[in-house]
């Protein structure tokens, strides 16, 4: 991958608002409505999303979180998000389409909270972040 690529990538992380949660290219936090496009673009632009993570976004910079521990405030939006307590969901290469991202994240079941399922379907402040294989020296802003 070239510095093209990154420069690429940093543009894609701007248009779609997705946040890193550190300064690499994993966790990328990005909502529930732009990720299928999110991840689109990516994968049109020939990186693999290498795995998923899970975190629940909170409207309210002051509200407490339901089912996470502690995390960011979002750039892009008025809350916050939490890092949810559930391991991260490897994307094997081989399964590196938007149908494949698609049926993960859509499909994604974290388990139960007072006898409710927590889910992506059922659980509107579930929100999905990607892990993406790039340089390993590179920086996001």
């Amino acid at each position: 991958m070239t510095m093209s690529d990154k420069v690429r990538l940093d543009g894609l992380l701007e248009e779609y608002k997705a946040q890193p949660v550190g300064d690499g290219y994993i966790d990328i936090i990005v909502s529930r409505e732009k990720y299928h496009s999110f991840a689109k673009a990516i994968i049109e632009s020939g990186i693999l999303i290498e795995a998923i993570s899970w975190w629940e976004y909170i409207e309210n910079v002051n509200a407490p979180n339901t089912y996470g521990m502690g995390g960011p405030c979002s750039r892009f939006y008025q809350g916050w998000f939490a890092e949810t307590c559930t391991d991260v969901d490897e994307v094997p290469h081989s399964t590196n389409s938007l149908a494949a991202i698609a049926e993960m994240v859509e499909g994604k079941v974290l388990g139960e909270h007072d006898g409710e399922e927590v889910s992506f379907k059922k659980i509107k402040s579930l929100t999905p972040a990607f892990w993406l294989k790039v340089d390993k020296s590179w920086k996001s802003r």
